[in-house]
């Protein structure tokens, strides 16, 4: 490989990656290579960037250097766990990309009830470990999420009305700064950084490893999905409206539109169709969970699957509809009420999706979420009753002005009850006031710890939060 001119006009020398190859344990992918294509790919087929170099490291030794590399060459900096960046930050154009995939590593203390987890770990390694013990931590409602990427970016999931967001569960940080120092920041060592990490991202540096709390969860959870014809949507939606009100926090789960799979479960005549879902779980006594569902079983669901199961079964069961290498142009919103009116435009920003693969989600939220003090994270918005999540993903250049649109259409059409302080990781485009608002008048506290960590802004390919 010769020289390489970056992004940012800078040059990466081929004698920089070699020095860089000489003390790096882990592989060092360029284009030239075999599996540069397969490595360099993303969850949002909407950014198809070609790094100038991709660094696997095997150990923290690695980041560090592959930090170094970054600093003294000016090259842009991605940091990669799962990939499942919907702004496409999980890789760079011209630039590097540390890609910790390879950092797999999961511990789990029974005992103590916590699990130390590394930056490559998915929500499927980590399930598989925990459900070992009957405990969990509220994790991504897609497996293949990365666990760091979505514990620092808030951790929005079925067990978080129980047990609040994953970053509520944060209790230790490993982190290897601009500057190449490991900072491992508890609620006793560096809190102020433990704390900017509860919402505040990738600003700060790489998080190499976390410790998170574990709590109890039965073995089997209620869970599944029921399946509604559209004619029945708006009584559908009120009856869930009205189970949601007065829920247990066992019950997390949403009402969504979907398109209906062709799936064995699925009646043929409705295959390709439009048609309303309840997907979640109940994670107290099944008959509790039973009673909590009659409502909605006595509008005739054309689909149910609630019933008994594992976790790890819940945790993975929308897989098959967010696989990698769609394009996506997703949005979420927190909403101040469910009102009459807000069901009626549900059901019209519904009746305009552009895609089968578009699923518009909304969750109940409150419980444990609202019972956690806004300033104890950097994520805002806790007492917000609902949250509203558009993700629209479609195959195919041609289709990108339909559904982009319809996207930004579903933002306006809620405008009047949308709140602020949604986690950021859930859009694919912000502008920076977007970003400031989200975090309100937290923005100079996390900028005090931006100046701190990374005074250069060199962590930049993120929801960004400029230094001073």
């Amino acid at each position: 490989m010769g020289d390489t001119t970056t992004a940012a006009g800078t040059v990466l020398g081929s004698e920089a990656l070699e020095e860089l190859r000489e003390g790096f344990r882990g592989a060092i992918i360029e284009p030239e290579d075999a599996q540069y294509d397969h490595t360099r790919a993303v969850f949002n087929a909407m950014f198809d960037r070609r790094p100038a170099a991709i660094l696997r490291p095997t150990g923290t030794a690695d980041v560090i250097r592959a930090i170094g590399l970054a600093r003294l060459s000016g090259a842009p900096l991605a940091v990669r766990g799962a990939g499942h960046s919907l702004a496409g930050f999980s890789s760079c154009e011209g630039g590097l990309v540390i890609d910790l995939r390879e950092l797999t590593g999961v511990r789990v203390d029974p005992d103590r009830r916590t699990a130390t987890v590394q930056a490559g770990v998915d929500w499927a390694m980590l399930d598989r470990e925990t459900e070992q013990f009957g405990l969990a931590v509220t994790g991504g409602r897609v497996s293949t999420t990365g666990v760091v990427g979505f514990t620092i970016g808030s951790g929005s999931g079925w067990l978080e009305r129980k047990l609040g967001f994953a970053c509520d569960s944060l209790i230790r940080a490993d982190v290897v700064t601009a500057d190449g120092d490991v900072v491992v920041a508890t609620e006793n060592e560096n809190e102020s950084l433990l704390w900017g990490l509860t919402g505040g991202g990738g600003n700060f540096g790489v998080v190499t490893e976390l410790e998170l709390r574990l709590h109890p969860i039965r073995p089997l959870v209620y869970a599944g999905l029921a399946l509604f014809d559209p004619v029945s949507a708006r009584h559908l939606i009120t009856t869930w409206r009205e189970i949601s009100a007065e829920a247990p926090d066992d019950l997390g789960w949403v009402v969504a539109a979907v398109c209906a799979p062709p799936e064995p479960f699925v009646p043929t005549e409705w295959h390709g169709k439009q048609m309303w879902a309840v997907l979640g779980q109940f994670a107290g006594a099944q008959e509790d969970g039973e009673r909590l569902l009659a409502p909605l079983r006595a509008l005739n669901p054309v689909v149910d699957m609630w019933q008994p199961m594992p976790y790890t079964i819940i945790q993975s069961l929308v897989d098959g509809s967010y696989p990698y290498g769609r394009r996506c142009y997703w949005r979420a919103h927190n909403l101040t009420d469910l009102s009459d009116s807000a069901i009626d435009t549900l059901i019209e920003v519904a009746d305009r999706i552009a895609s089968p693969f578009t699923a518009m989600l909304l969750a109940n939220m409150a419980g444990a979420v609202a019972r956690v003090d806004d300033d104890a994270t950097a994520l805002s918005g806790r007492s917000s009753p609902f949250a509203l999540h558009l993700n629209c993903m479609w195959q195919g250049e041609d289709g990108d002005d339909a559904n982009i649109a319809w996207t930004r259409a579903a933002t306006e059409a809620f405008a009047p009850a949308i709140a602020p302080g949604m986690a950021l990781d859930f859009f694919t485009e912000l502008d920076e006031e977007e970003v400031l608002g989200s975090y309100g008048d937290k923005v100079e506290r996390l900028r005090a710890l931006k100046d701190r960590y990374d005074p250069t802004n060199l962590f930049r390919l993120n929801q960004n939060i400029q230094p001073s």
